[in-house]
């Protein structure tokens, strides 16, 4: 797993840039839910590298190395804030 210290690269950035979208537009008030968390990263890496491939398991795999937790408490729009930080700032 990578040192979530690290800046992740830039398709890994998008990708989280992408997912903290979502959750801002979809339900924004609603909990956070780590499967959710695991979920999404499996959704996006897919779309982006082709479901099954060894791409989008690499992607998926880079994806949760840098997504923070989610804490007790989080809605999805202050993860999607903790996904923005995760990706080097807001944009």
């Amino acid at each position: 797993m990578q040192d979530r210290t690290r800046r992740p690269d830039a398709d890994t950035r998008a990708l989280l840039q992408q997912i903290a979208a979502r959750l801002t537009a979809e339900r924004p008030q609603h909990p956070m839910r780590e499967s959710l968390r695991q979920a999404l990263a499996l959704t996006f890496a897919a779309r982006r590298h082709g479901y099954g491939t060894e791409r989008a398991a690499a992607a998926e795999e880079r994806l949760l190395a840098h997504a923070p937790a989610v804490e007790k408490g989080w809605t999805r729009s202050r993860y999607a804030a903790a996904l923005r930080e995760a990706a080097g700032g807001d944009r």
